[in-house]
């Protein structure tokens, strides 16, 4: 099997989601032979079950949110978006709708016990998207706001968006036609991409794919630009409750002799931009940051032939290895500095989720005969979800939502969620602390909808279930704290 490295926006447009935040991963083109992983696993760990509340729609086909970013939070509120019943303005030319996948108006939701609120879009536009909420309940995303990109002569696609109790704001841009809101701390800093409106033609250009793209900060007045590592673009794919942000840039505004461009992943922290480095090769990204200054992400090899996950701690870059196979990704970890993702397992023959714990690097399988998976969200108990799915070479042929802990085996969240939903459950992207999971599945008629899965009994109070002794031996002191109830 030929192996490729290429720079992929994927983190926010996997799956059906085409026009989700371009934030930078590394990743491997070609995994292209799969095999059928027989041996099925006896399900011996006691699980809790869910309440599964679906998330409906404004009239349109589908409900969803965002993927790798803080949709939830741990007293219960998740963002999301859903169509209207509306078409697009630009409908069917679908380059030009805000939701490419469907062509319809989209709205920003929010949900909060039991209520599903609409959050609108900017006066100027008709859809909005959102990217994050944060425990204070401001929300960030994008709308769309009627207008031309001078340097496409197409309609501006997305311009950031921030929702605080009611009152909805445009963040602006740096003189470009685009930008959006990706984080925001509790202290109210917010973070997001925006374009300068200056032609670029690197790897890392802006959402038109023609402008200088810049990472920005925001704390109430004019967004303000965080710098590049050399390069002319920047874009910023996480930040931490501290202000922290990590990102991509670009190393320099020239390519090599062989038309390369490097691109590293920075850390930004009081006022100043630091380059990550890289496992030896030429491109690296960040996948997200704690709040202990830990960052995963995934970076090429010398030659730049193979991807490793790494984490970055104590100043310097740890390669995480892989499951046996020639390459990995690391997508998100805890505030215990559990890492997870996916790599190709011996011979590259599979595709499986993993987390790598002190060292150790553990393959979390599949649901009964899938033969691949992909972990998406952890929790500081360690519960890790995601998606396990077969593949037969040409298209998935099922797809299931699963949850992971006390050491597995995988479990299909369909099984765990109370008589009642009609909805099959296809992924799970995100879970809090107190153990509510976010998840996407489709209705009877193939429309996706969100579900929203509350361990019963619990009603979203966080208790600390599941957690050993020894595990929570190695958590720094006030995560401890929060596992036995104290503050």
């Amino acid at each position: 099997m030929t192996l490729s490295c290429s720079i992929i926006y994927g983190r926010f447009l996997r799956m059906k989601h085409l026009k989700r935040i371009y934030l930078v991963s590394i990743v491997l083109a070609a995994l292209t032979v799969l095999s059928l992983q027989v041996a099925a696993q006896q399900n011996t760990v006691k699980h809790h079950r869910y309440k599964l509340v679906e998330i409906g729609t404004f009239g349109g086909p589908n409900s969803v949110y965002n993927v790798f970013s803080r949709i939830a939070t741990n007293d219960g509120r998740v963002v999301g978006a859903a169509n209207t019943a509306d078409p697009d303005l630009f409908a069917p030319f679908v380059p030009y709708c805000f939701d490419q996948e469907t062509c319809f108006v989209q709205h920003a939701w929010k949900w909060s016990r039991g209520v599903l609120t609409d959050l609108g879009a900017l006066s100027e536009g008709y859809s909005s998207y959102t990217n994050a909420i944060n425990s204070r309940g401001l929300i960030v995303g994008q709308s769309q706001k009627a207008g031309i990109d001078p340097l496409t002569g197409g309609p501006v696609l997305y311009l950031a968006t921030v929702w605080d109790h009611g009152k909805i704001r445009n963040l602006g841009t740096f003189g470009g036609a685009n930008s959006i809101a990706i984080a925001a701390t509790d202290q109210n800093f917010v973070m997001g991409a925006a374009e300068n409106g200056i032609v670029d033609t690197s790897d890392l250009s802006g959402f038109d794919g023609v402008s200088q793209i810049r990472a920005f900060g925001w704390n109430g007045g004019e967004i303000f630009d965080l710098g590049t590592l050399g390069g002319t673009d920047a874009f910023p794919g996480d930040m931490n409750n501290r202000g922290e942000v990590v990102g991509a840039s670009t190393t320099t505004p020239f390519p090599d002799v062989n038309g390369i461009v490097p691109i590293h992943p920075f850390l930004w922290r009081e006022g100043k931009m630091q380059d990550l480095g890289t496992l030896g090769g030429n491109f690296a990204g960040p996948g997200a940051i704690n709040n202990r200054e830990q960052i995963v992400g995934s970076s090429t090899l010398q030659g730049d032939q193979t991807t490793h996950p790494f984490l970055w701690q104590h100043r310097r870059m740890i390669d995480l290895g892989t499951l046996g196979g020639s390459y990995g990704i690391g997508e998100w970890l805890n505030d215990v500095g559990d890492v997870i993702g996916y790599s190709g397992t011996t011979g590259d023959q599979q595709l499986h989720g993993f987390i790598w714990r002190r060292g150790v690097m553990t393959d979390l399988g599949t649901v009964g005969s899938d033969n691949s998976s992909n972990a998406f969200g952890i929790n500081v108990r360690g519960q890790v979800a995601g998606q396990s799915w077969f593949w037969n070479g040409h298209d998935v042929t099922a797809s299931h939502a699963f949850l992971w802990e006390n050491g597995g085996p995988m479990v299909d969240l369909n099984e765990l969620v109370s008589p009642g939903s009609n909805l099959n459950l296809t992924e799970a992207d995100f879970i809090t602390d107190e153990g509510l999971i976010v998840a996407r599945g489709f209705t009877p008629t193939g429309d996706t909808h969100t579900a929203i899965l509350i361990p019963e009994g619990e009603a979203c109070e966080f208790t600390p279930f599941a957690v050993s002794r020894a595990y929570k031996a190695t958590m720094p002191p006030s995560v401890q704290r929060r596992l036995t109830g104290e503050m």
